[in-house]
């Protein structure tokens, strides 16, 4: 048998690593974590009261008397808009657990939709179940008045926008592309992010205060499809990012 002779042997490009300049990279990456920092804190100081004085002003002109209060979340004054909950009556949430049920098993058994569109509903279908067994049977300990609510709501999404910020700066400068490329991904990331959390909060006042309370323990966990949503923009922005170094030569250095 002869010997195997291993400087042929080329390894699986799942082994091969990337040589990059060390103090750049940390540069690079103390100036997006410090980018994440400060865009949460224009956030919570401006941006986010700034909206919730417009959504006030917005429901009194739509004749919706609200009241507003100031929290303090991480040590900011956060204004919140204070409005009651629209309580269902149990009975009309028994026939809409019912319904649902039924939509359930027709998207089981239905080849229209793909399957794995399907299965998502059906496991949000499953969830919004048992709030709504909740709601039936002990909606009258559920612990939170409508600002209270709304408190936990924003502590556990400012938490939460500032972590994934900080994942996603890190990824941003770990990806081999330019530094305007880079840049301008995640700042229109964080743009964008920002005008659809707001948005969001709008959408869950009015279905917690017009549709009814049942919305409330749904519209907290749907936070954290945010991750579905970051891991998206960075798929994407791979994608770009390949299709910008197509065609370029570039050495493997080992």
């Amino acid at each position: 048998m002869s010997k195997c002779k291993t400087q042929f042997i080329i390894p699986h490009r799942s082994y091969r690593r990337l040589r990059a300049a060390k103090i750049p990279l940390i540069i690079e990456s103390v100036i997006y974590l410090f980018l994440s920092v400060a865009a949460v804190y224009v956030y919570l100081s401006y941006i986010f009261n700034t909206f919730s004085n417009y959504l006030h002003t917005s429901l009194a002109e739509a004749n919706i008397p609200a009241g507003m209060q100031t929290v303090e979340i991480f040590g900011f004054g956060i204004s919140l808009v204070d409005l009651p909950f629209m309580h269902t009556q149990p009975l009309s949430l028994f026939f809409i657990l019912l319904g649902i049920l039924i939509l359930f098993y027709v998207l089981k058994k239905q080849s229209i939709i793909p399957y794995n569109i399907a299965m998502w509903l059906n496991f949000f279908i499953l969830m919004f179940s048992v709030f709504i067994l909740y709601f039936i049977f002990l909606g009258q300990y559920f612990p939170y008045d409508f600002v209270g609510y709304f408190e936990l709501y924003h502590t556990a999404h400012i938490g939460l926008m500032l972590f994934s910020l900080m994942i996603m700066s890190l990824a941003f400068v770990l990806t081999p592309s330019s530094h305007i490329w880079n840049f301008t991904a995640f700042f229109g990331m964080l743009v964008y992010y920002f005008i659809y959390s707001l948005v969001r909060y709008a959408f869950t006042v009015l279905l917690l205060a017009k549709v009814s309370i049942v919305f409330a323990p749904i519209m907290f966990f749907t936070m954290y499809l945010d991750f579905i949503f970051f891991v998206s923009v960075y798929s994407y922005f791979l994608y770009k990012s390949a299709e910008k170094l197509r065609g370029e030569e570039s050495e493997w250095k080992w």
